[in-house]
């Protein structure tokens, strides 16, 4: 885990001065994701300016500092995230002097002028920013499943980018507001990524697969890769020999490691491989005091996996008053209410892993998108010879959270009444919006289509959560399933093999593939979503902390008949929207300025120091 950020001048030449002071702003405002890190790049011209936190888990040398210059001095690179290696690999432009993944990186861009031809073949997560020394060009790009975050904004004579939305903010070249319309969208479509927008209007993140290249003052956009969807069966030996693979690639580390460890067949797999391999990894998994409800059963299993495959596991108990003091807190970090109880179990896991001293963590996010969730709502089943847009648009408008969700639908609609827009603006938005992806992938089946929707959308919302919780506490998350030669077996492998639609058999194939690794129990066991808490005591504690923070954008009272309906999740959004929208009036109403003045030199921490906030 890294941060980067920085500055594109549109406009000519800028005071160094004020590049450099802007960067020292930018660096601290994401002190919490790296450990280190060197004073700014400045560019000779004055137009661009780069900066970076440094998380040093490969090379814990000076070597590996950032931002890092190939040794001819043409390009600058900063970089946020792990790449493990590359599926095209070639020999190295010049002797390594690190054996970190940023020199990897940099040799990568530094081989390929096509920016695409050198992103495509990396596998890991990343989040990269380089600057062409000799044309001027500025790249951003994005791993190709959005692990790791990028936001961008165009702002009064050039682009500001950052691996948080908070740092963008911490610059005062952003006035943060809210569009109330995006805001109804977001609400409604609810734990889901909703394509390069965000809650704020004016910060846009690039999506996944893509990068954006900046030649000024033109930017344009390009998506460097996509699975291919053909049905090519597949068998299980093909599927773990790809995860041995991931799990390998992903093992390299000098810090100490550390598993969210649920009983699930993702995550017991993950640490099943890591044991295999001989390396030490201690296990983690979330209770609920109090009976405020999720997954119940998630410590028998986590308990039962951890004995059989001897490792060390640790249960965390969140009770509900922690859970409540949570609420103010995490919708400033992630800029956005929250839509999830799973925000609530992911900061306390994180929180707690990095207490223990532990700083690589490995879960198993990304596997349902890719092996599981073939039956029932998720993938709308069409004609796959009809146009895709005649297909499903009742349901996703109306039907998808009107009748899984009915309170949460009639609260959304009220909202929209009382904000006086228009509900139906918002949901046409919601069709078209999130059928792009869902048209983007080259198939008739809609499955498979189905999937690419998971995989741009849904997958993205987990990884920008896991993302923000991980980094306020300077951990890196590795999600082994979501590799680049895994994805690319299941876009290949018929949809109908991964599941019979028998009970006991969902993601039948993985299991198969995985068994071995796998405990009786945790075979055999259901699907289990992310823990929620839901104790009607709890229920009374939210509507409490709704009624003190107030209503969002100062509506009124919820009526009677509605408030008596709220559950858990409803009075968590209200609360949790009060309490960010007073943050945002907070940042307008005090606004950050990084100044005209200068600063004091910024200290330089020894990659052996960690500090965490």
């Amino acid at each position: 885990m890294c941060g980067i950020a920085g500055f594109i001048s549109f406009e000519g030449r800028r005071d160094p001065g004020w590049l450099d002071a802007l960067g020292r702003t930018m660096t601290d405002a994401m002190a919490h994701r790296g450990e280190a890190a060197n004073a700014p790049y400045v560019s000779p011209c004055g137009t661009v300016m780069l900066c970076a936190t440094r998380l040093a888990v490969r090379d814990r040398s000076h070597a590996g500092d950032q931002p890092m210059t190939d040794p001819s001095g043409r390009i600058v690179l900063v970089h946020n995230g792990e790449v493990y290696g590359s599926r095209s690999a070639a020999p190295p432009l010049w002797p390594r002097r690190t054996t970190c993944d940023t020199e990897f990186v940099l040799q990568q861009v530094c081989r390929e002028p096509d920016p695409a031809a050198a992103l495509k073949p990396l596998d890991g997560m990343f989040a990269l920013a380089w600057h062409d020394t000799w044309t001027g060009r500025v790249v951003l790009a994005r791993d190709h499943f959005g692990v790791k975050p990028l936001f961008y904004a165009r702002v009064e004579g050039g682009l500001v980018f950052a691996s948080e939305q908070g740092v963008l903010l911490s610059t005062g070249l952003i006035t943060p507001e809210v569009d109330r319309e995006e805001y109804l969208l977001r609400s409604w479509i609810r734990m889901d990524a909703a394509d390069d927008r965000t809650w704020l209007r004016g910060i846009e993140t690039l999506p996944p697969a893509r990068y954006l290249a900046i030649d000024r003052p033109r930017t344009t956009t390009h998506r460097y890769w996509h699975p291919v969807a053909v049905d090519d069966p597949i068998g299980p030996e093909e599927i773990r020999a790809a995860f041995d693979r991931a799990i390998e690639q992903r093992s390299v580390s000098d810090l100490p490691r550390a598993a969210v460890l649920s009983g699930g067949v993702d995550s017991t797999a993950v640490v099943a491989g890591l044991t295999k391999l001989g390396l030490p990894v201690d296990g983690y998994v979330l209770r609920y005091e109090d009976g405020i409800g999720g997954s119940g059963d998630d410590v028998a299993h986590a308990t039962e996996a951890a004995e059989h495959l001897g490792v060390p596991l640790t249960v965390l108990d969140l009770d509900r008053n922690a859970a409540a003091d949570l609420l103010p807190v995490l919708p400033t970090r992630l800029m956005r209410p929250l839509l999830h109880g799973a925000e609530l179990s992911m900061h306390h896991l994180y929180r707690s892993i990095a207490a223990d001293g532990k700083v690589v963590v490995y879960s198993g996010h990304g596997a349902d998108e890719f092996w599981g969730y073939q039956a029932g709502r998720y993938f709308p089943v069409v004609d796959p010879y009809a146009p895709t847009f005649i297909h499903g648009r009742h349901y996703l408008t109306h039907s998808l959270h009107a009748e899984e969700r009915p309170v949460w639908a009639r609260l959304v609609r009220w909202m929209a009444q009382e904000l006086d827009v228009d509900m139906k603006t918002v949901t046409d938005q919601v069709w078209e919006r999130t059928m792009a992806e869902y048209r983007a992938l080259k198939t008739a089946s809609p499955l498979k289509r189905g999937r690419h929707h998971l995989m741009r959308r849904f997958l993205v919302y987990v990884n920008d959560m896991v993302d923000v919780t991980s980094s306020t506490f300077t951990l890196e998350d590795r999600p082994v399933f979501q590799d680049v030669t895994l994805a690319e077996l299941s876009f290949r492998c018929p949809e109908h093999l991964k599941d019979t639609n028998e009970p006991g058999t969902h993601k039948g194939l993985l299991k198969a593939a995985l068994g071995d690794l796998l405990p009786e129990s945790v075979r055999q066991r259901s699907k289990q979503g992310f823990p929620t808490p839901t104790d009607p005591g709890y229920v009374r504690q939210l509507s409490g902390l709704a009624d003190e923070f107030g209503t969002p954008f100062g509506l009124p009272r919820v009526p009677d008949g509605l408030r008596d309906e709220l559950g858990v999740g409803e009075w968590m959004f209200l609360a949790s929207s009060s309490a960010w929208l007073d943050h945002l009036a907070e940042l307008r109403n005090h606004p950050r300025s990084h100044g005209e003045q200068s600063r004091p030199p910024l200290a330089l921490a020894h990659p052996g120091q960690r500090g965490r906030s």
